[in-house]
Order: structure tokens, then C-alpha cells, then sequence
């Protein structure tokens, strides 16, 4: 209240002031000298503009905004933003305080309301006075992005369903499938990096292939995303053998994926055992024909192995029918957690396809792994969400301290903000303010 009687005051002081200015110089008409008349108010800053300018960088690069001040009588000073940069997400809203300075002579009043305070590229919340020559502008500000490229478009086992790597803060995806370089279908897959094709893949003489690029849904996620760039599939080819498993499955398990231990699908993935009399030679699998194995998995003592198209023992990283699998320097497929570099985890499921997303290998234990299915640790943003995972990746709840400051987890992991837990106050930052 001090602070409002104080500036009241001088702001009277400076009205005064500008009317005895203007009848000091009105009183010198008639004497030869001019008059100039000034307003009462002229020293107070009504009204001003904040606008912030929102640019598309690189994609998946998040820019900060350019922010300017369109007003008399005053200048852009100190701007903070009370989300960590490294947390920004595109259309995730960011609290940005800006700082107003008075011009010399020039005093805020104690609020600006909306109409007075424009606000272009974000939402107003709020214009307050800290003093007379300064004014605190809140604004809520969305980040802009451009979606990156997929990295990997491939087919599952099934070879009739579009399997791609995930994309980075993509909600959807449009996809055109091809056959023989002809449009077949053009498809929006909302939510997920896979689609079923099989009612469009019904000719075994054509060759098919799909094109897929990261895009925004709704007409709010296109006011902060722009869709990236189409990235091609490899061919996917048929012939007579297909057509006849594809009538014998009768449509249904042709769109599912065909894993080890799984009979399903067209024969493609594992599932073929080896009870064929062949037996591995060297890096390869020899039928009793005496030709070598190729474009197959080969279950030999309960393990499986993959032979590539050239018949050699697949080892290492390995993308078969658009999932990624992981064979150890023998060729065995792994299964459960693998660290092929010495400090990246990745976790494969029974099946040997790689996890991405929130996986849960024992009751209670929750990691994240993120669209290369590497592990996470620390902070984590998840939907808009932020959960803390421990050295080993695990999720943690309830109380925790991190560098210093509290924060505090629900049961689900999820950080909270803006409230009070246990009569402890927390930030928009999740951090306890003490």
C-alpha cells in the first residue's frame, strides 16, 4: 500500500507540474511570446503494444521468440522465462516476464488491463507497475517448431503394414502409398507410427512403397507445428506363394506383425524353425539342398538367428520388417535389457523387437525410452508432463530433491506445479518455494 500512495503522490506531483508549465506559458499571450498547451495526463503511459515474433528454425529446433515495445514513452527492458529452455516444447505453454521502462519524466500507472496492454504472439496475463518507471508484462508464449523426418520407414514381418520411426512432438502423419509409382491411397494416421495397408495391397504383380512425413492435426497444433518432409519406404514386392497365404489367412493376421516364436503373417519373420535339416556352416544356414539361407529367421536350441538377404548371420543392430532387433557377436537374438555401447540401455520385449515409450519389465518398476528406444534418465517430458527417472532409469514418486530443490511426484510420476502438497508450496517450475 506504501507503494501506491507513494506513486499516487508523484504522479499528482507530475500533473501539477504540467499544468502550471501550461499556465505559465498561456499567461504570455498578449505579451508577444508563444503558448503551447500540454495535457494533464501527458506524463503517464496509458497504452503500449508487446508483441512477440515467433520464428521457424531448423527441424525439431526450437527458436525463442523476438520480442519489441510499441508505446510513447517507453523502452524494452530485462526479459525472463520461467521455463528452462531445455524444457520448451512446441504449443506447451512458457510464462515470459517482460520488463517496461518509463522514458525519463514518463510514470506507469498501477495496472494496464488488456485493451490498454496489446499483446501480439502471445496471451496477456497480466501488466503491473513494480514501480512508477517500471511495468512487469506477463504473457503465456506456445513455441514454434518445425516436425523433423523420420529416420527409418520399413514394413512389419506381416509385409502388408507401414511401420516408421516415431518423430518428435508429431501428433500425426500423412502417409501416400504408391503401386507401381501410382497413387493407391493417401491416408492421415493420427497418434501412432504405424498403419494397417492391407486393404490397399491386394495386387501381387505390383511393386508397392509408401511416402510418410510428421504433421499437425487440428487447427490449433498448425498454429505452432509445420509439417516436415516426406521420407520414402523401401519396395515392398509379392508374388503367387503370397497371394495364396494371403486367401489361406483370410485377411486377418496379413496386418499383424509376425515376431519370433509367431506363425502368423506370410512366412516372412520368425516363425519358420529350424526342423528343415539345415544346420549353420560357418555364417551361414545350408538347407540339405546345399543353398544357403537367406531373408530368414532360424530358431536352432532355442535361440534364434537372422540370415540377410545375402545368407550371412546377421549381429548387431538390425532392422527386420520394420522392427529393430539386436543380435549379440554369436548372432543370438537378445531379449530383456541390452547395453551394446556401455552406457546406453535399451529394453527388447520376449519377442526381441526393441521398446520405445513407458515400459514396466517388473510390477512397480516404471522407464521411459524415448523414440531410439534408448533409456532415460532424469528429467523427462512426457505429453506435456514432467517425470524425474533415477541413475538406473527407474521412475520415482513422492518427495525428491534435485540439486537443491524439492520437488515433489504423484503416484503416476508426473510432477506437480502451481499448488501446495502437504502445506508445502510449489512453483510453476515444480520446485518448493521457500
Amino acid at each position: 500500500m506504501q507503494k501506491v500512495r507513494t506513486a499516487g503522490c508523484k504522479r499528482a506531483a507530475a500533473r501539477l507540474g504540467a499544468c502550471l508549465m501550461a499556465a505559465v506559458l498561456f499567461s504570455g499571450i498578449g505579451t508577444g511570446r508563444g503558448a503551447v498547451s500540454y495535457g494533464a495526463d501527458s506524463s503517464v503511459v496509458e497504452s503500449l503494444t508487446v508483441t512477440l515474433k515467433s520464428t521457424f528454425g531448423e527441424p525439431e529446433e526450437i527458436l525463442e521468440p523476438e520480442i519489441s515495445i510499441n508505446g510513447k514513452g517507453c523502452t524494452l527492458g530485462d526479459v525472463q522465462f520461467r521455463t528452462d529452455y531445455d524444457r520448451w516444447k512446441p504449443g506447451k505453454k512458457v510464462r515470459v516476464e517482460i520488463t517496461v521502462n518509463a522514458d525519463e519524466g514518463k510514470v506507469f500507472p498501477v495496472s494496464l488491463n488488456r485493451s490498454k496492454c496489446k499483446v501480439q504472439g502471445a496471451d496477456f496475463v497480466s501488466a503491473k507497475a513494480l514501480d512508477d518507471n517500471t511495468l512487469q508484462v506477463k504473457v503465456d508464449y506456445k513455441p514454434v517448431a518445425v516436425l523433423g523426418d523420420t529416420t527409418e520407414a520399413g514394413w512389419s514381418s506381416s509385409r502388408r503394414r507401414a511401420v516408421w520411426k516415431a518423430v518428435e512432438y508429431a501428433p500425426g502423419y500423412s502417409l501416400v502409398l504408391y503401386g507401381d509409382n501410382k497413387v493407391i491411397k493417401r491416408i492421415t494416421v493420427d497418434g501412432t507410427n504405424s498403419c494397417n495397408l492391407t486393404e490397399y495391397i491386394d495386387d501381387v504383380d505390383k511393386t508397392y512403397y509408401y511416402e510418410v512425413k510428421a504433421i499437425p492435426i487440428t487447427s490449433e497444433e498448425k498454429k505452432y507445428l509445420k509439417e516436415g518432409s516426406f521420407i520414402t519406404s523401401s519396395d515392398q514386392e509379392f508374388d503367387a506363394e503370397d497371394w495364396e497365404n494371403w486367401n489361406d489367412n483370410s485377411g486377418g493376421s496379413a496386418g499383424t506383425s509376425s515376431l519370433p516364436g509367431s506363425a502368423s503373417g506370410s512366412g516372412a519373420g520368425p516363425g519358420n524353425g529350424a526342423n528343415d535339416g539345415g544346420a549353420i556352416r560357418g555364417n551361414n544356414y545350408i538347407l540339405p539342398d546345399g543353398r544357403a539361407a537367406a531373408n530368414t529367421w532360424k530358431k536352432i536350441s532355442s535361440q534364434w538367428y537372422y540370415f540377410d538377404q545375402n545368407g550371412n548371420m546377421a549381429r548387431g543392430w538390425q532392422n527386420i520388417g520394420g522392427f529393430w532387433y539386436y543380435m549379440d557377436g554369436n548372432g543370438v537374438m537378445q531379449t530383456g535389457w541390452v547395453n551394446p555401447s556401455g552406457d546406453s540401455w535399451y529394453y527388447l520385449g520376449n519377442n526381441g523387437d526393441m521398446s520405445t515409450g513407458w515400459i514396466q519389465p517388473r510390477q512397480g518398476e516404471w522407464y521411459y525410452l524415448d523414440g531410439s528406444g534408448l533409456m532415460q534418465r532424469y528429467w523427462v517430458q512426457v505429453n506435456g508432463k514432467w517425470y524425474f527417472m533415477d541413475q538406473s532409469g527407474r521412475m520415482l514418486t513422492g518427495w525428491i530433491t534435485v540439486g537443491e530443490k524439492n520437488y515433489f511426484l504423484y503416484s503416476d510420476g508426473s510432477m506437480a506445479a502451481n499448488t501446495t502438497v502437504s502445506g508445502r508450496t510449489l512453483g510453476a517450475d515444480g520446485a518448493e518455494v521457500r
